[in-house]
C-alpha cells in the first residue's frame, strides 16, 4: 500500500506524464515529416543549411561557444527520507514503481541513446533549438552519464525509457527530454531571444524619452584649437537662466566652474571624485561644471556645452559624449570640436528629431610651420614647448636643457591636475624664470600655455585600437593639429605661433601630416550599462561579470555605419581582479568602471583592498587608509619615488571616486581631500626637482646589481670582492659569489663607498670595511624587501624575512637552498680567519634567519 503522500505524488506524476504527451505528440510530428523527406531532399536541405551557416560569423559563433560554459548536471541518487509516521526508511523510485518495479537494464539504455544520437532527425531538431554540433555532443555526453549514473530517473523519463525498452516506444521519444536536459546545461538556449533584445542598441536615440520629448536646437561651433569656439558657446552659457557644461577634463570644468563664479554666476563643480558648491550652505546652483561621465540626464537646463565633441570616436570614452549628446534635457546645445564631426552630428541629429545650426571658425592668429628643424638644444628660446610622447624623453630632455642653464616646466598624463596646474602657472608667468616646457600631449586640451614655439621630439605616438591593443604610429592629422594649435594663443604674450620638429627627417614628415584632410568622424561610442548587465545576469546567473559583459558585446546589434561598441577590456581587468570578492552584482559593476590605470600596480591593490573591505562591510576608514599608502609622505628621493607618489595619488583619487558612490563605506573623504592636496604640493617639488631626482636614479642604478640571473651580478660581487682584498691587504680564501636563481628584484649596492645602499641612510661605516660574504647575502634580502614595500607590499617585522620573501613570490625556495649551500661554504671558508666577529645571522635549515655567536 502507498502512503498518502506517494499517492499525492502519483496523481501529480501522472497529471505531468499527459500534458507532456501532447508536447512528446508534436516532436513525434515533426521528427516523422523530416524523416519521410530526408531522403529526396537531402541535398537541398544541406545547400540550405551551407547559406544559413555563411551568414553567421564563424568567430563570433565559436567565442559564443567558449562563454557559454556548460553547467555541470549530477546523476539522480535514491534519497533516503525519513516517514515521521512510520519511523522507516524508504526509497522513493516512484518511475520503477509505475513501470511494475523494473529496473532498467543498462546495455539497453546505452543502446536506446546511442540510437538516439545517431539520428540525423534529431539533430536537425536539435539544430532548430539552438544546439549545433560541439552543443549537441556536449548535451549527449552529459545526457547519456546521466541516465546511466542515476540511480533514480525523473518519472517521465523512466517511463518513456521502459517504453522503448519493452518495444512499445521509439528511440526518438526521448528527445523532449534530452532537450530540457541540454537546457539545464545551457541555460542561454531558453533566453537567447531575450539576451538579443537586451542588447539591442540599434536605436540609441530611444533610451532617453524625456529628451525625445523636448524640441531641441542644437548648435556645433566649428573650428580649429585657438579659434574662439569655445569662448562663443561659455558666454551663451553665464548668460542663460540655467546650464550645464560637460568637458573632457577636471581641469576643464575647473577653469570653467571658476570662471563662472568670478563672471557673478554662481555654479558648482561637479566631477568623479568631487563635489563642490558656490553656495556656502551646499544649495544647488542653476549652472554646473562637470566632466561628461558625471553629465546629469534628468535636470532640464536652457543651455547645455559639450566641449571636444569629437571625442565620440575615443575607442575608451566616446559613449560619455553620445550620452550626453542624445539624453541631455537642454532647450539649446551647444557643441565645441572639431569641423570633422559635423557630419555624424548631423546623421545622429535626424534620428532625433533637433534642429542643427553649424557655425564655423577660423584661428584667430597666426601658425607658422618653420622651414629648419632645432636640431640641437642650443638652440632653444623662451616660449618653446618640447612635445614627447614617453616618459623617458621627458627626463632626458629635461636633464639636457637644465645642464645647459635652462629651468623647465614638465607636464604629463600621470601628474595630479594641481601639479599641471602650477607648472603651467610658472611657465605663463612673465616673472618667473621657467621659460621652457616639457610636455607629452596631455597640453592638447585643458590648459592655457603661453607657448611661442611647439617642438615636436618626435611623431612616433602610441595608439590604443578599438580592440584596445597599443599600437605604435605616427601622430593622426588630428592629433598633430590639436597639438600644433597650441603654439600662439589670441590676447597673450606669444599671439602667433611657430611649429617645429626636433629631428630634420621629421620636419618633413610633420608637414606632410598636418597637410592631409582630417579624416571624417563616421561613428559614435556606445557602451553596455548597468540595468542592461544586470538583465543579463538574472538570466545567466551562473556567469562572472567578465563573462556577462563578453556575451553581450558578441550579441550586440548595432548600426555599425554611426556607431560602435567602446572598447570595454579595461572594465572586464578590474572585474576580473575582484572576481573571487563576494560583491553584489550592482557595486560589482561599480567597482569595474572605476577610473583607474591597470598598468599601475599599487592602484590596483589598493583597489582589490578597497573591494575586500566593502565586501566584508567594513568602513573604509582614514587610518586604514594612511597605514596602506604610509603617510605621512616624504619629499621623492628617485624618480621611482616620484612615480610611487602619483601612484598613491591615484589611490586617493579612487577613494574620493567610491565615496560618492558608497557613501557609508567611504566615510572619510574630507580628510583624505586634505592629504589629496598635501600630496599634491610635495610631487610638485620633486617635479620641480626632477633633474636631481634624475641623476640621484642613475647612480643608483649604476650602483645595483642587475638581476641575479645575469652576467651583471657576478660583475659587480667580483668587482666588491676585488676591492676588499686590495683593502684587506691580503687574498680572501672565500669562493667567488655564483650567481643565484630565482630572485627576480634587484640588488642595491654602493661601490663607492662599499657598503649597502639601505645601510648608508642609517649610518656612515668606516672606508677600511670587510665586505664579508654575510653581508652581500644579507643586502640580497634587504633589497629586494625595499623594492617589494615601494611596489605596496607589508612586512612583519617581528615575522621571518625569508618566509614572507616566499609568500609574495619575491623569493623561491630553490633561491634560498643555494643561498643555504653558498653560505655555508663560504663559513667553512671563513673560520680560521674570523675569531672575534659580532653576533652575525645565519640561516637555518628551514630557510629562516637564527641569531648566534660564531664559534
Amino acid at each position: 500500500m502507498f502512503s498518502l503522500n506517494k499517492k499525492m505524488f502519483l496523481a501529480i506524476s501522472s497529471q505531468r506524464l499527459f500534458s507532456r504527451s501532447s508536447i512528446l505528440s508534436v516532436y513525434k510530428h515533426r521528427i516523422s515529416s523530416i524523416s519521410s523527406h530526408s531522403n529526396n531532399k537531402r541535398h537541398r536541405s544541406s545547400s540550405h543549411s551551407h547559406r544559413v551557416n555563411s551568414n553567421r560569423p564563424n568567430n563570433q559563433t565559436d567565442t559564443l561557444r567558449r562563454l557559454f560554459q556548460p553547467i555541470d548536471i549530477k546523476p539522480m541518487v535514491a534519497t533516503e527520507k525519513l516517514n515521521s509516521s512510520t519511523s522507516k526508511d524508504f526509497d522513493a523510485n516512484i518511475g520503477q514503481e509505475l513501470t511494475g518495479g523494473k529496473t532498467l537494464d543498462r546495455n539497453a539504455l546505452l543502446r536506446i541513446i546511442t540510437d538516439f544520437y545517431r539520428r540525423d532527425e534529431i539533430k536537425k531538431l536539435a539544430s532548430d533549438q539552438g544546439l549545433d554540433i560541439r552543443l549537441f555532443q556536449d548535451a549527449y555526453v552529459s545526457f547519456r552519464k546521466f541516465c546511466i549514473q542515476s540511480t533514480v530517473l525523473p518519472v517521465d523519463l523512466h517511463i518513456v525509457l521502459s517504453d522503448i525498452i519493452s518495444g512499445s516506444g521509439h528511440a526518438t521519444d526521448i528527445f523532449p527530454y534530452f532537450l530540457r536536459h541540454a537546457r539545464e546545461m545551457f541555460p542561454h538556449l531558453t533566453c537567447m531571444d531575450d539576451l538579443k533584445k537586451i542588447s539591442d542598441l540599434r536605436d540609441p536615440a530611444n533610451w532617453y524619452p524625456d529628451a525625445r520629448a523636448i524640441q531641441r536646437k542644437v548648435i556645433f561651433h566649428a573650428g580649429p584649437t585657438n579659434s574662439g569656439k569655445t569662448y562663443h558657446a561659455l558666454q551663451r552659457y553665464m548668460n542663460s537662466e540655467s546650464g550645464v557644461y560637460c568637458g573632457p577634463l577636471k581641469l576643464l570644468a575647473s577653469e570653467v566652474f571658476y570662471k563662472t563664479n568670478a563672471a557673478g554666476t554662481k555654479c558648482d563643480l561637479v566631477t568623479g571624485e568631487e563635489r563642490r558648491y558656490a553656495d556656502p550652505e551646499g544649495k544647488p546652483a542653476n549652472h554646473v561644471a562637470c566632466t561628461v561621465e558625471m553629465t546629469n540626464l534628468t535636470t532640464l537646463y536652457d543651455v547645455a556645452v559639450i566641449d571636444e565633441i569629437q571625442m565620440m570616436r575615443d575607442p575608451q570614452r566616446g559613449w560619455a559624449w553620445t550620452r550626453a549628446l542624445l539624453g541631455i534635457q537642454a532647450k539649446e546645445i551647444h557643441l565645441c570640436g572639431e569641423s570633422s564631426t559635423i557630419r555624424l552630428i548631423q546623421e545622429l541629429m535626424i534620428t532625433t528629431g533637433d534642429e542643427v545650426e553649424i557655425r564655423e571658425y577660423k584661428r584667430l592668429t597666426k601658425l607658422n610651420y618653420q622651414e629648419r628643424a632645432l636640431e640641437t638644444f642650443d638652440n632653444v628660446k623662451p616660449g618653446d614647448c618640447f612635445v614627447c610622447f614617453s616618459k623617458n624623453d621627458i627626463f632626458h630632455i629635461t636633464r639636457e636643457l637644465e645642464r645647459r642653464g635652462h629651468e623647465v616646466a614638465v607636464i604629463y598624463g600621470s601628474l595630479p591636475p594641481g601639479t599641471k596646474l602650477l607648472q603651467a602657472q610658472r611657465f605663463n608667468d612673465p616673472n618667473d624664470s621657467c621659460k621652457i616646457m616639457v610636455a607629452t600631449d596631455a597640453i592638447g586640451m585643458g590648459l592655457n600655455l603661453s607657448i611661442k614655439r611647439i617642438i615636436f621630439y618626435s611623431l612616433m605616438k602610441p595608439q590604443l585600437n578599438e580592440q584596445g591593443e597599443k599600437e605604435k604610429d605616427t601622430v593622426t592629422t588630428s592629433q598633430a593639429l590639436q597639438i600644433a594649435g597650441r603654439a600662439g594663443r589670441f590676447a597673450s604674450a606669444f599671439p602667433d605661433g611657430e611649429v617645429t620638429t626636433f629631428r630634420r627627417d621629421d620636419l618633413l614628415l610633420l608637414k606632410d601630416i598636418v597637410s592631409r584632410q582630417v579624416e571624417t568622424i563616421k561613428r559614435a561610442g556606445l557602451h553596455p550599462t548597468a540595468e542592461q548587465i544586470e538583465m543579463f545576469a538574472y538570466h545567466l546567473p551562473k556567469h562572472s561579470l567578465s563573462s556577462l559583459i563578453d556575451i553581450f558585446v558578441l550579441l550586440s546589434q548595432l548600426d555599425d555605419s554611426v556607431f560602435f561598441m567602446c572598447n570595454v577590456e579595461d572594465v572586464k581587468f578590474l572585474a576580473d581582479i575582484i572576481e573571487h570578492v563576494p560583491l553584489p552584482l550592482r557595486a560589482r559593476y561599480t567597482f569595474s568602471c572605476a577610473p583607474i590605470n591597470k598598468k599601475m600596480p599599487f592602484v590596483c591593490t589598493i583597489f582589490l583592498k578597497y573591494a575586500r573591505q566593502f565586501s566584508r562591510s567594513e568602513p573604509t576608514t582614514f587610518d586604514w587608509l594612511a597605514k596602506q599608502i604610509n603617510w605621512p609622505f616624504e619629499i621623492p628621493n628617485t624618480i621611482m619615488d616620484l612615480v610611487h607618489l602619483e601612484e598613491v595619488f591615484d589611490c586617493l583619487d579612487l577613494y574620493l571616486w567610491l565615496s560618492f558612490r558608497f557613501a557609508d563605506m567611504f566615510p572619510d573623504k574630507e580628510l583624505v581631500r586634505g592629504i589629496q592636496a598635501e600630496l599634491d604640493q610635495i610631487i610638485h617639488a620633486g617635479v620641480q626637482n626632477i633633474v636631481k631626482l634624475i641623476h640621484r636614479t642613475n647612480r643608483i642604478e649604476d650602483a645595483k646589481d642587475i638581476a641575479v640571473t645575469t652576467e651583471k651580478t657576478v660583475e659587480v660581487v667580483a668587482a666588491i670582492n676585488e676591492e676588499t682584498k686590495v683593502i684587506d691587504g691580503a687574498k680572501s680564501n672565500a669562493p667567488q659569489i655564483r650567481s643565484i636563481i630565482g630572485l627576480e628584484e634587484e640588488l642595491d649596492v654602493d661601490t663607492t663607498n662599499r657598503t649597502p645602499v639601505q645601510e648608508t641612510k642609517t649610518e656612515k661605516q668606516a672606508q677600511s670595511l670587510t665586505m664579508s660574504t654575510r653581508k652581500v647575502l644579507h643586502s640580497y634580502l634587504n633589497a629586494l624587501k625595499t623594492q617589494a614595500e615601494t611596489r605596496g607590499h607589508e612586512f612583519n617585522e617581528t615575522e621571518d624575512l625569508i618566509k614572507q620573501l616566499i609568500s609574495k613570490g619575491l623569493l623561491s625556495q630553490r633561491s634560498v637552498d643555494k643561498l643555504e649551500k653558498q653560505l655555508a661554504t663560504f663559513n667553512d671558508n671563513d673560520k680560521t680567519s674570523s675569531k672575534n666577529r659580532e653576533t652575525t645571522k645565519t640561516f637555518t635549515g628551514h630557510g629562516t634567519y637564527k641569531k648566534g655567536k660564531r664559534k
